[in-house]
C-alpha cells in the first residue's frame, strides 16, 4: 500500500520497530541458549556428542514445524494474535523447562514445544515490519529490527558465561520466561497487519492504523479498496512455489538451510570446540559472543548499502558468503591467539549477516499477502538445516574423536555452496522482476 511506503519515519515505526526487536531478542535468546546447557549436562547426563547435538537440534525440529505452519495460519486469522500468542507460549514452556527439565527425555521433549512457538516468531516479524517499513529506509529499518535475533545470541552469551557458573543453567530459562510478560506489554502497541484488515473489509481499524502512521491526516469515512480476494492456505502455499516464484523460493529455501546449518552448528558446538583447543570457560564462550556481534554488524552493513546505492542484496549475500568462507579456513587450520578471534568475528559478519539479509530478501521477494506464507516456508526449510548443524557436528565429532578441524571444514564446505546459492538468486530475482515489469506493462492505463 502506497500510504505505508510513502510514509516518513515516525514514531509509530520507532515503537514498531522496538516492540518486534524485544519479541526478536527473546527468540534469539532462547534459540541459542541450549549451548549453555551442554557443557552442564554432557557429563551428568551420561551424553554422547550427538545426543547432546539433539539437545539444541530438539528445539530447531519445533522451529521448522512452526515456521511452516503458522503463516498460512497468520495470513488468515492476523499475525498480531499468532505473533503475541507464540510469545507468551515460548516464555510459560521456557518457565516450565526451568522447573521441570530434569534429563534428557524432558529437556527433548520441552525444547521441542517450545521450538513450535519460537519458530512463528522471527518470521512472522520480519513479515510484520516490511509491512510497515518506508520505502526510502526500508532494508536498514528490517535489518535493525532483525538484529535484536542475534542481540538475543548475545544475550544467551553474557548469562551464559557469568551467571551459570554462579545460578547453574536453569537460570537461562527463568529469565527466559519473561517473553510471557513482553507478550502481555505488547497488547496495546502492535497493530494489525494494514493487508490483513483491508482483505477483511475492517475500513476502521486500517483508518487509526494509518492515523497513526500519517499524524495530521484523517482517514475517517475511507473505503480502502481489496487488492484481492482471501484465499486458502493451499493457494497460498501453491503460489510460493508456482513457476514465477518456484526457482526463487528453491535459492531462498537452499541459502536458509546452509547459513541455519552454519549459524546453530557453530552456536552449538564453537564453544565446546574451543575449550578442547586450550581456552578456559569464559573465553570459548567468548568466541560465541563475539560471532554473534559480528553478525550484527554484517546485516546491517549490507541493509545500508543497498539502501544508499539501490544495491542487489542478492549480491551482498555472495560476498558475506565468500568472507564466511575464508575466516572459517583461517580459525580451522591457523594459529596463534588473536587470529582465530579476529577470524571468528568476520565469520559472524559473513554467516550471520548471511542470513539477516536472506531475511530480508524473503519478504521482499513475495506480495504482502503471501509475505507470512512465503517467509515461513524459507524458515521451515532452513530449519532442516539448523537442526542437522547441532546433530551432525556432534557426529563428526564423535566419528574423528574429538578432531575439531572437521568442524572448520563442514562449515567451509557449507558456505561455498551458499555463495554460489546465492549467485543463482542474483539471476533468478533478476528474472522475477523482469516478468513482474512485463505483467505491468500489459496493464491498460486510464
Amino acid at each position: 500500500m502506497a500510504e505505508l511506503k510513502s510514509a516518513k519515519f515516525g514514531r509509530f515505526h520507532a515503537v514498531l520497530v522496538v516492540g518486534v526487536m524485544l519479541a526478536l531478542i527473546f527468540d534469539g535468546y532462547d534459540t541459542l541458549n541450549p549451548s549453555y546447557v551442554l557443557h552442564y549436562t554432557l557429563g551428568p547426563w551420561q551424553l554422547s556428542h550427538g545426543a547432546a547435538g539433539f539437545m539444541v537440534s530438539a528445539g530447531l525440529i519445533g522451529f521448522g514445524i512452526g515456521a511452516v505452519a503458522h503463516g498460512p495460519l497468520a495470513d488468515r486469522i492476523g499475525r498480531r494474535p499468532v505473533l503475541l500468542t507464540a510469545l507468551f507460549s515460548a516464555g510459560v514452556l521456557s518457565l516450565l523447562t526451568a522447573t521441570m527439565a530434569t534429563g534428557f527425555i524432558s529437556f527433548v521433549l520441552l525444547r521441542f514445544l517450545t521450538g513450535l512457538f519460537l519458530g512463528v516468531i522471527l518470521p512472522l516479524g520480519t513479515a510484520f515490519i516490511n509491512e510497515f517499513a518506508p520505502a526510502r529506509s526500508a532494508n536498514r529499518v528490517v535489518a535493525v529490527t532483525v538484529a535484536g535475533y542475534t542481540l538475543g545470541g548475545v544475550l544467551a552469551s553474557l548469562i551464559g558465561i557469568y551467571f551459570t557458573p554462579v545460578h547453574g543453567w536453569p537460570v537461562l530459562y527463568w529469565i527466559g520466561a519473561a517473553s510471557a510478560v513482553l507478550a502481555v506489554l505488547l497488547i496495546p502497541v502492535l497493530p494489525e497487519s494494514v493487508q490483513f484488515d483491508v482483505l477483511r473489509g475492517r475500513h476502521e481499524n486500517v483508518a487509526r492504523t494509518l492515523a497513526k502512521l500519517n499524524r495530521g491526516r484523517s482517514y475517517d469515512g475511507v473505503r480502502f479498496i481489496q487488492p484481492r480476494e482471501r484465499a486458502s492456505a493451499r493457494e497460498m502455499i501453491a503460489t510460493v512455489v508456482n513457476p514465477h516464484f518456484r526457482r526463487t523460493s528453491i535459492g531462498l529455501w537452499v541459502c536458509a538451510f546452509l547459513t541455519l546449518f552454519c549459524i546453530y552448528g557453530l552456536s552449538g558446538w564453537l564453544p565446546s570446540v574451543m575449550e578442547s583447543r586450550g581456552n578456559g570457560f569464559a573465553a570459548s564462550f567468548l568466541f560465541l559472543t563475539i560471532l554473534q556481534l559480528a553478525g550484527i554488524a554484517g546485516g546491517l552493513t549490507v541493509a545500508v548499502v543497498c539502501d544508499r546505492r539501490d544495491g542487489n542484496m542478492a549480491a551482498g549475500l555472495v560476498v558475506l558468503m565468500v568472507i564466511a568462507t575464508v575466516a572459517m579456513a583461517l580459525v580451522g587450520f591457523g594459529g596463534g591467539s588473536v587470529l582465530p578471534l579476529v577470524c571468528t568475528a568476520l565469520a559472524g559478519f559473513g554467516i550471520i549477516g548471511g542470513q539477516s539479509v536472506l531475511n530480508t530478501l524473503s519478504a521482499q521477494t513475495y506480495p504482502v499477502h503471501l509475505r507470512s506464507t512465503g517467509t515461513g516456508m524459507m524458515f521451515g526449510v532452513g530449519r532442516i538445516g539448523g537442526i542437522l548443524g547441532p546433530y551432525l557436528i556432534g557426529w563428526l565429532l564423535d566419528w574423528t574423536g574429538g578432531a575439531t578441524n572437521a568442524v572448520f571444514i563442514a562449515i567451509v564446505v557449507a558456505t561455498v555452496a551458499a555463495a554460489i546459492g546465492g549467485g543463482a538468486l542474483i539471476v533468478f530475482r533478476r528474472e522475477l522482476t523482469r516478468q513482474r515489469g512485463e505483467r505491468e506493462s500489459h496493464i491498460p492505463v486510464v
